[in-house]
């Protein structure tokens, strides 16, 4: 397979000091820090991004079979930018954030390409170009990854399911096919963090595009459409406490004064 499409590697070596960070290059945009807020990075999440004809994506959450200093287990982030260029490599990431089996044959690919030594040598400092090795581990699921999984129409506009029901899911992998082929632009992501329709709504509201989203918390029934968002982002029920306790202060002093400028 040949293309414009670019992959990275997010990991994290043995000894507490190699931290997170990438393998090599970095992308030259978080375009996937806009969905952020609403996913938790240590879990299986997918984000697929179309704007301006070029597709992205980022998955998160795969397992390595490596663990750090302390024996807590590692887990893996890869970015592909222009997959458009490589639609077999894109279904293939899309199955493997939707399916854990996928998803672990995934880690273990990457495993094999990337053992601890060099890990920890490109994360201490080595220079070394490693996109190509990257897209090559990503691609050794692709051919033996069988039929592609069945797939309902796309929806228009912005919707969101639960990631449990399979009509939320087949729509969802249709969505991704037209983010791919550029038969729609906008999101398509999962999220552990949201678990309502509001709370989709909202995030649609925030990104100004249409998103397809799988709730894997909360319930759902079916498929909801998200419609026009009623505020532009997340609401906040309560202060924190300082910030309450500051207010209050700052009230009391402003009527001590004022008593004080009467009398």
């Amino acid at each position: 397979m040949s293309g414009r499409a670019r992959a990275y590697l997010m990991t994290r070596g043995t000894p507490r000091r190699l931290d997170y960070a990438f393998l090599g290059d970095a992308p030259p945009q978080p375009w996937w820090e806009a969905v952020a807020p609403w996913q938790l990075a240590e879990d299986a999440e997918l984000v697929v991004r179309r704007t301006a004809g070029r597709t992205a994506v980022m998955l998160s959450g795969i397992p390595s079979g490596r663990t750090d200093v302390v024996g807590t287990a590692i887990r893996h982030t890869v970015v592909v930018d222009d997959v458009q260029d490589d639609p077999g490599l894109a279904r293939w990431l899309v199955r493997c954030g939707l399916e854990e089996d996928a998803r672990t044959g995934l880690g273990r690919a990457v495993d094999a390409a990337f053992d601890a030594e060099l890990v920890d040598s490109l994360l201490s400092g080595a220079s070394q170009d490693v996109a190509q090795r990257i897209l090559d581990a990503l691609r050794e699921g692709v051919a033996g990854s069988g039929e592609p999984a069945p797939e309902d129409g796309d929806l228009n506009g912005s919707w969101a399911g639960a990631a449990g029901d399979d009509t939320a899911v087949r729509a969802f992998r249709a969505r991704t096919r037209q983010l791919v082929d550029g038969g729609a632009s906008g999101y398509a992501f999962t999220t552990h963090l949201l678990d309502s329709a509001d709370g989709a709504r909202r995030a649609a509201a925030e990104l100004r595009e249409d998103v397809a989203v799988l709730l894997h918390e909360g319930r759902l029934g079916g498929v909801e459409r998200l419609g026009k968002a009623e505020g532009p982002g997340p609401v906040r029920d309560t202060l924190a406490p300082g910030v309450l306790a500051a207010l209050v202060g700052a009230v009391l002093l402003a009527l001590a004064v004022l008593v004080w400028l009467m009398t």
